[in-house]
């Protein structure tokens, strides 16, 4: 009998202090009233600056009529190319102050408002920043978590491979500016690519190695110590592609007249034809638009 309600008495004490457990629990904070369930961070193109910070250029519509419950916010930039350019920068440094604008942002929101996820479309050099900030998140170098992800849309991203997820006809080329090493990883799912084929910012053959070249100098103008690898592993492959296609007489003749020549005219082809620039037309479904895809696509995260 002693050892029955000694038992008892515990079982007793037991329940008295996982109630008082309860009880005292302190009650889960809830996010404040104004905070949106979405908060898409909207990184424009070169020289698509905005003057009353409203969403310029090539990604105003698809940042349009996405609902009440998402919020919408134009990452500032350089967004130039050139150090001679009226209060530029060269091409990796505006695009590394791109990067860094955004994780401010993002970072901003998930801690005042915890329950609110992150989204991110770019285009062209604000695809190359949007890509960017999605596979740090994605390998977990990022500032926010790849929970806290949507996802992401980059449209004409320079550093596009053949591994991203393509909205669209399929590709035989890559971006010009080499990929990004480890890829988009936890966040694969989320992030998708569009590139309309004769853009040769997002989809140059592989074999023009100037062209590949002069991505390369474009993306390592500012290097950014973090990515040290990411460089050497892109100056390798064009190296080693260069050597496996001939040997050192495969350098010399693609950068001989001839084939430089050839490149400069498809280049220039390439920047007569607006190609760049017809992402409101280019179809990547029957009857839908690459724009419409990416407003769809992000009105469907909230």
């Amino acid at each position: 009998m002693r050892v029955r309600r000694w038992v008892s008495a515990l079982a007793a004490g037991i329940l008295t202090a996982g109630t008082v457990s309860v009880l005292s629990a302190p009650a889960a904070i809830a996010d404040p009233a104004d905070c949106p369930e979405l908060y898409v961070l909207a990184i424009p193109g070169t020289w698509e600056n905005s003057a009353d910070g409203q969403v310029p250029g090539m990604l105003s519509y698809p940042t349009s009529g996405l609902g009440s419950e998402t919020r919408v916010q134009l990452v500032g930039y350089n967004a130039t190319a050139f150090p001679w350019e009226t209060g530029g920068s060269i091409y990796g440094k505006s695009k590394a102050q791109a990067v860094a604008n955004a994780e401010g942002l993002a970072i901003t929101m998930t801690n005042r408002c915890p329950g609110t996820k992150i989204a991110v479309i770019g285009y062209s050099q604000g695809a190359d920043a949007a890509g960017d900030f999605a596979a740090e998140v994605g390998t977990r170098r990022g500032v926010i978590k790849p929970s806290q992800f949507a996802g992401a849309v980059l449209i004409s991203d320079p550093r596009r491979t053949k591994k991203d997820a393509l909205i669209g006809p399929k590709l035989t080329g890559e971006g010009n500016g080499g990929p990004r090493q480890g890829g988009f990883g936890w966040v694969s799912d989320r992030t998708f690519t569009i590139c309309e084929p004769g853009d040769q910012y997002c989809n140059i053959p592989r074999d023009y190695y100037v062209s590949r070249i002069a991505g390369y100098l474009a993306e390592t103008s500012d290097p950014n110590p973090d990515q040290l690898g990411q460089y050497q592993a892109e100056a390798w492959a064009i190296v080693s592609e260069l050597v496996t296609r001939g040997g050192p007489g495969a350098l010399v003749n693609e950068l001989s007249n001839e084939k430089a020549r050839a490149q400069i005219i498809a280049f220039n082809r390439f920047l007569q034809s607006g190609s760049h620039g017809d992402y409101a037309r280019f179809q990547v479904e029957p009857g839908v638009t690459a724009l419409q895809w990416a407003q769809n696509y992000l009105a469907g995260l909230a």
